[in-house]
């Protein structure tokens, strides 16, 4: 039974999203688009559903596994309160797969009213996935710097385009042409950017924590 904890413990869900997150990029330059909404709203809550019963079926082998040994016995009922087992549950178990869920949502529906709010001017619909599956991949605490690496690359790249779009209008002169153009600046999408950022921080995450540090979010 300790090579299945450890496989949900530390596998699953980093392989889980590596394979999800490459086969999209694969797809999206085979065949130049993204799949349908449809298809990326289905595996953004398949992901939810797969962290979910990692989370409870690591507490249920826990028990188990404690239950088969003299001494952990007495960390279980009638020896001890169940609230043990259950804040020993949430720290090793719960506590990253609920922090990386909450975020995605946060972060899920951050785009859906920003772009409502700005009349679908600001990201795709897609986007809105994209994002929480590079949420779920990378996992808290790494899920952080994941945001980061897209908001930094996603504010260089809109600057070079208005720089283009600035030097291009001023060899236009006539209205309409500078008014198209203008409109077509508008879009701050980052489509370009969460799976690529996540595949990243998915393969360099040993780095990441080694040298930043990130890990001391973690309870």
């Amino acid at each position: 039974m300790d090579w299945l904890a450890i496989f949900l413990f530390s596998i699953l869900r980093p392989v889980l999203g590596l394979i999800i997150l490459a086969g999209l990029l694969i797809y999206w330059v085979l065949k130049r688009k993204l799949p349908s909404e449809k298809f990326l709203k289905l595996f953004f809550y398949i992901f939810i559903g797969i962290i979910i019963i990692r989370s409870l079926t690591l507490t249920l082998l826990n028990y188990w596994l404690w239950s088969q040994q003299m001494i952990t016995q007495w960390f279980l009922p009638p020896y001890s309160p169940i609230s043990y087992l259950l804040k020993y549950s949430w720290h090793h178990y719960w506590f990253e797969s609920t922090a990386t869920i909450l975020i995605a949502f946060i972060v899920f529906f951050g785009i859906y009213l920003f772009n409502k709010k700005f009349e679908e001017n600001l990201f795709y619909s897609e986007e809105r996935y994209l994002a929480g599956l590079g949420i779920l991949a990378t996992g808290w605490p790494n899920s952080l710097i994941f945001l980061c690496l897209v908001i930094f690359l996603g504010i260089i790249f809109h600057l070079f385009n208005i720089l283009f779009f600035f030097f291009k209008r001023v060899r236009r002169e006539k209205e309409k042409v500078k008014k198209n153009m203008l409109q077509d600046s508008i879009r701050l999408s980052l489509l370009c950017f969460w799976v690529p950022c996540a595949l990243l921080v998915l393969l360099f995450s040993d780095i990441i924590n080694r040298y930043i540090g990130i890990s001391q979010f973690n309870i």
